[in-house]
């Protein structure tokens, strides 16, 4: 059977990124649908942010073939210097950027954990 071999670190680390910002802000954009055209309510918007963003993490570490802790954590920092071009492009809080590093680190750490446990589910 033919296979493909594997992709470098850097090239999965950034596919990753895309597929975790993609979900992230498909999370917004759920949590805003109810809202049709007036202002959302931010919280709920950063809880869906929140869960999509830790299910991205999850496949993420899923996937990971090797070094998962490595990989989950070099791809919540390109995560987090991608929303850094926003604080840069469109004048966003810097404060606001210091908070999502913890707020991703915390989605990575669950969605590594997630992963974890599935990869054991599935083996046993």
């Amino acid at each position: 059977m033919f296979s493909l071999p594997p992709l470098p670190m850097p090239i999965r680390i950034l596919r990753d990124t895309v597929g975790v910002l993609i979900l992230i802000v498909a999370g917004g954009t759920i949590a805003a649908l109810p809202y049709q055209g007036t202002v959302p309510d931010p919280r709920m918007v950063q809880v869906f942010e929140a869960v999509f963003g830790t299910l991205g993490f999850a496949a993420s570490a899923y996937f990971a073939p090797a070094r998962r802790g490595l990989h989950v954590t070099l791809t919540a920092l390109a995560v987090w210097l991608i929303a850094g071009v926003e604080v840069a492009v469109a004048g966003a809080d810097p404060v606001w950027w210091i908070f999502v590093l913890a707020a991703l680190a915390l989605m990575a750490l669950i969605g590594g954990g997630m992963a974890k446990l599935a990869e054991k589910l599935i083996r046993d």
